[in-house]
């Protein structure tokens, strides 16, 4: 589904690229997820203008070298053999792909549509073994090591989102006899607890007892 998702947005700055010469919509779109990338989109960026500036062609643009500044060049009273412009294009895209794919392949570069799933399957299915949220939140605090512990309560989709002081005092063993699906750990002032779509209820109630 990402995949399909990306694939259409790339499309559509594919095309505006195409017509209107205006890349920065594909750039964007990978060159903060996978700097690399952009990196080798420079290099072959220059080597094509190297390559063009040897031979004997020609072409100018008013806006940003797209298909319509293209087709107006071939009308212009210096071009030179703008036509060239083609299969130097045709070849460059050739390379573009068979390198970009080795890269992405081969490092597992996180581009649109291959992003890891923050919340899987069986995130999203998990309930709770104890419908009453109370008793759920209370125990949760617990095992944080009391109310006085927690310094922020969050909530994702399936997670509570915590910030502890000390992190010593939190007691996994105690969070999951809570009921809840799991325990995790980012940092030494973050806890994590996988409860499932019913967070949203422990969340509340865990805010009352910080009130």
């Amino acid at each position: 589904n990402k995949k399909k998702i990306a694939a259409g947005l790339l499309s559509a700055a594919a095309l505006c690229s195409f017509f209107t010469g205006v890349t920065e919509p594909l750039e964007f779109a990978f060159m903060f997820l996978a700097p690399g990338l952009y990196l080798i989109h420079a290099l072959l960026t220059g080597l094509s203008v190297f390559i063009v500036a040897l031979l004997p062609t020609r072409a100018g643009f008013n806006f940003s070298a797209g298909l319509v500044d293209y087709v107006l060049s071939f009308k212009a009273p210096m071009a030179l053999n703008p036509w060239l412009l083609l299969p130097i294009g045709l070849a460059f895209g050739v390379i573009y792909y068979a390198v970009f794919r080795f890269a992405i392949v081969k490092f597992n570069l996180k581009t649109p549509g291959r992003e890891d799933d923050e919340y899987g399957e069986e995130e999203m299915k998990a309930t709770l073994a104890n419908d009453n949220y109370g008793e759920v939140a209370a125990a949760i605090v617990e095992g944080l090591g009391g109310i006085d512990n927690i310094t922020s309560i969050d909530n994702c989709i399936t997670r509570l989102r915590l910030e502890v002081k000390d992190y010593t005092a939190v007691n996994d063993k105690k969070i999951k006899s809570a009921g809840v699906a799991g325990v995790l750990r980012p940092s030494k002032k973050s806890v994590q607890v996988i409860v499932g779509t019913q967070v949203q209820h422990v969340a509340d109630e865990m805010k009352k007892l910080k009130q």
